[in-house]
């Protein structure tokens, strides 16, 4: 009897704690759920309040307001564009560099935007790049690489100033720029530079040039100031500007009546001579053995 009865108050003891344990897990999942629908409702309410505050316009004033502010304490301390200075500009104007820079005097300094300066600058037809520099002196300095302006190109019935990278310029005073050889052709600016790299062995010489034209997408025709005509090869061009400032130092070539020089077949130079020197040498070559070779 005595086991019976034990047996019935531990099997009533074993129910009391699982019916425990069932109410705690019960009450865990609730409070789960709680707090999930609690922490889904905040997020909601935020989102729904930052939108009204946005479309209102308080954030936008708020933040306009801090950045008075700022901007009010950087004055208040003395750190203001007191001096402006540009360097290396030589095409462009100065006051159009700092009509796109638009920085004036008294503005906050380290409320600068320099990248955007930088973009504003860099978008004017001259520069090539640029950089701005302040310190705490108040002094920011604005220093411009401009393209160098190595040809004048024909292109569809008007000239543009090309940079030596083929770079378009400008199509505005061109007369400042007479100086500079013409090129033609389509395509002709974008061989521009390896044109003048081949020719930056005797730099006075291509001075001398009158006119490029870039013939058939392959190859360059020259012409000097005197008329003659350089036909340039395809390839090797640094060689056959070379053989072509030893023929004008050793012989004084472009001196003479020739009509063209012609580096087109490799290995081999051909002159042409203008058909009055042409019939001079025919008659030297009667007399004295001297033909039209040079």
């Amino acid at each position: 009897m005595r086991a019976i009865m034990g047996n019935m108050r531990e099997k009533k003891g074993t129910m009391k704690r699982g019916e425990k344990e069932a109410i705690s897990l019960r009450r865990r999942r609730i409070m789960k759920t709680v707090i999930s629908v609690a922490s889904v409702t905040t997020v909601c309410v935020a989102i729904i309040s930052s939108i009204y505050l946005w479309r209102s316009g308080s954030v936008a004033t708020w933040v306009n307001t801090s950045e008075t502010k700022i901007e009010q304490t950087l004055v208040d301390a003395g750190l203001v564009v007191e001096n402006i200075e540009v360097v290396g500009e030589e095409f462009v104007r100065k006051a159009d560099i700092l009509r796109a820079a638009n920085i004036e005097y008294g503005n906050a300094l380290l409320s600068l935007d320099i990248n955007e300066i930088i973009t504003r600058l860099e978008q004017l037809a001259w520069i090539k790049n640029a950089t701005v520099r302040r310190d705490f002196s108040g002094d920011v300095t604005i220093t411009v690489v401009e393209h160098h302006p190595a040809a004048i190109w024909q292109v569809e019935n008007k000239l543009w100033i090309v940079s030596d990278e083929g770079v378009q310029i400008t199509d505005q005073k061109l007369e400042y720029f007479a100086d500079l050889p013409m090129i033609s052709g389509f395509g002709a600016e974008k061989q521009l530079e390896e044109l003048i790299g081949a020719v930056s062995v005797n730099q006075s010489l291509f001075e001398r040039v009158e006119t490029a034209t870039w013939v058939g997408g392959r190859r360059w025709d020259l012409i000097l100031k005197n008329g003659i005509k350089i036909m340039m090869p395809e390839k090797n061009l640094v060689q056959a500007w070379q053989n072509l400032s030893e023929l004008e130092q050793s012989e004084q070539l472009l001196a003479r009546n020739v009509l063209a020089i012609d580096f087109r077949v490799k290995d081999k130079t051909v002159v042409r001579l203008t058909p009055e020197e042409a019939e001079r040498r025919r008659l030297l070559a009667k007399t004295s053995g001297k033909g039209e070779e040079i």
